[in-house]
């Protein structure tokens, strides 16, 4: 039975916001969403995606052509769910899936639980922090105290995400953390430079991923999309930066 233009419609459009979502680079997500329609019988794919939105137009063997568009408010990064879509789109090209199949584990992936839970994610980013100060050529308290300030700082960006903040405000908050903790470990060990704890303490809200993405999608040729990501992450380093410079200027 042949799969339909809404059908395909449907699993493209699908696919395409939940790469997007989870941080997956415009040419990844276009060429992904290429892919799983021209699997389902589509004769002629057109997609266009933002950082904010995936439009795609879809004909099929009948001729016939329609376009949706599927707007993206939030944002994040789990690389699980977009290589998840890659396999399931490798998996509906080679025949290895029929489109019952595929829609319904592409609803599933979409409703995974976003991320891991709190404890899981503190530890990291303390790790991640406590790496960074060893980096820097911190001695073994400091490391500590970068980890401990990373982890703080990532409650903080927790319970702010929970308060629905904007993201920017809970990298604002953040950078003010990491700087409080900083200067407080400076003030009860005077030996101990507060320079290598702040910096370990904002490391895990420093936006990596963004800023490649950007990158990429300008060497790609999607200037609107790779501006746009640049600009996300400038705002997120600015937002940080003033948080600890605030701190700084006032102590």
């Amino acid at each position: 039975m042949p799969i339909l233009l809404e059908q395909i419609l449907d699993i493209t459009i699908l696919a395409g916001e939940i790469m997007l979502k989870n941080g997956a680079e415009t040419s990844r997500v276009e060429e992904t969403m290429f892919h799983i329609a021209q699997a389902c019988g589509a004769t002629k794919v057109e997609s266009f995606v933002i950082p904010t939105g995936v439009f795609v137009t879809v004909t099929d063997g009948t001729g016939r052509t329609s376009t949706r568009m599927r707007r993206v408010h939030d944002r994040t990064i789990n690389l699980d769910r977009i290589a998840k879509v890659n396999e399931l789109s490798r998996r509906l090209a080679d025949r290895r899936m029929d489109y019952e199949c595929a829609y319904s584990h592409l609803e599933r992936i979409a409703r995974e639980r976003t991320g891991f839970s709190l404890v899981p994610s503190m530890l990291a980013s303390g790790v991640v922090g406590g790496a960074a100060a060893v980096l820097l050529n911190a001695g073994v308290f400091e490391s500590l105290a970068a980890f401990v300030t990373a982890l703080i700082v990532r409650y903080i960006a927790h319970i702010i995400s929970r308060l629905h903040g904007v993201k920017f405000t809970f990298d604002f908050f953040g950078g003010m953390t990491a700087a409080l903790v900083g200067m407080l470990f400076s003030h009860m060990w005077p030996d101990v430079k507060p320079d290598n704890i702040v910096v370990g303490g904002i490391i895990p809200l420093v936006p990596g991923v963004a800023i490649t993405n950007a990158i990429r999608d300008v060497i790609a040729g999607d200037l609107l999309s790779g501006l746009s990501r640049g600009l996300e992450a400038a705002l997120t380093s600015v937002a940080i930066s003033m948080g600890v410079v605030i701190i700084l200027a006032v102590r």
